[in-house]
């Protein structure tokens, strides 16, 4: 029943992203990073439980690039959030086997679908980095849910937040 409602919870979230962009680009508005962001997490979500694959890692890297760029030059702390998740999709994607033959592999459910993994490491390569990120992803969702009680509305893009990233931390629990 908890997997159902995390993955409706990330649908949800990834439409209303998709949602806040398309009215941005009606508006004739820059996109927000942020929204750009929580898409594009949504959607590696989204992949993971279609056709988990350690190649979908690639776009991930390159908005952890531009994401860290942005950080740095405008040193601001939701660029260097939004890098941090981004870096660990890409981190989980690349954990993922594709199912290449001859290769054994075993399976970790998690709240999307199964992930197959390499038999001859199941799990993360580094499982200190993928603590790490199971913490900040937890933390993340703490922040959000606080922000939904200290902000005034609308309170979109805390409610995407904290749907994203309990769902990272929950999938990264899973897979440990």
């Amino acid at each position: 029943m908890f997997e159902h409602v995390m993955t409706g919870a990330v649908v949800a979230a990834t439409v209303t992203a998709l949602v806040r962009l398309g009215i941005a680009h009606h508006k004739r508005e820059h996109p927000c990073h942020v929204d750009v962001a929580q898409l594009m997490m949504g959607l590696g979500m989204v992949a993971m439980h279609v056709t988990p694959s350690p190649l979908l890692a690639a776009p991930f890297l390159v908005l952890v690039c531009w994401l860290g760029f942005r950080a740095a030059r405008l040193r601001t702390g939701s660029h260097l959030h939004h890098a941090i998740g981004a870096l660990a999709m890409a981190y989980m994607f690349a954990g993922q086997q594709s199912g290449v033959a001859g290769a054994p592999l075993v399976t970790a459910g998690h709240h999307h679908a199964s992930v197959a993994i390499a038999a001859q490491a199941p799990g993360f390569a580094h499982p200190l980095l993928a603590w790490f990120l199971v913490a900040y992803c937890a933390l993340a969702a703490g922040f959000a849910a606080t922000d939904l009680v200290r902000t005034p509305p609308p309170r979109v893009r805390s409610l995407v937040e904290l749907a994203l990233s309990a769902a990272m931390a929950h999938m990264f629990l899973v897979m440990l």
